[in-house]
């Protein structure tokens, strides 16, 4: 993070440093010229025409480097708003993109539940059926054991009581 914070200071320094500089230098330029007009040997006149040449002169420089800084300003001003823009699009894209892939997995899981639970519906009534089966064969089984052993009983007791 602190490092983030040192290169952004860096770059914001950075770019208005160009622009310090060049205030630095104007100023300075202005205040040599006109000391250099103050000390120079000519008469008044003279050396306020100098003045006035000069400062037109510089006028002209500041008036074409501030153009100059302005259309660069507006071109990367410009150029961030195409990125951000394009930006936009691809996280709008992205975002449509993850809603589409979520409502396609809730769809899957739903019809994975569906089946799923299909499949429980079928084994349940298979193992009903079985379970039926399984009581009817009992039940059969049972009643053929008493049937047995009631008639073993009445033989038995059919032979017991026979002389």
């Amino acid at each position: 993070m602190e490092n983030q914070l040192e290169t952004t200071n860096t770059d914001v320094n950075g770019g208005s440093g160009n622009a310090e500089l060049l205030k630095g230098a104007l100023i300075g330029g202005l205040i040599g010229a006109a000391v250099a007009l103050l000390f120079a040997p000519k008469p008044g006149r003279e050396l306020r025409e100098d003045i006035k040449i000069k400062t037109g002169e510089t006028s002209e420089v500041v008036k074409a480097k501030a153009t100059v800084l302005a259309d660069q300003a507006q071109q990367a001003a410009k150029a961030v708003g195409e990125q951000a823009t394009i930006l936009k699009g691809k996280v709008q894209d992205l975002a449509a993109a993850a809603k589409q892939r979520s409502s396609s997995t809730a769809a899957q899981a739903h019809d994975a539940v569906g089946k799923a639970a299909d499949k429980v519906r079928e084994s349940a009534a298979v193992l009903s059926i079985k379970s039926k089966e399984a009581a009817d064969e009992a039940e059969e089984k049972a009643h053929g054991a008493i049937d047995q052993a009631s008639a073993q009983t009445s033989a038995t007791l059919d032979n017991a009581s026979k002389p």
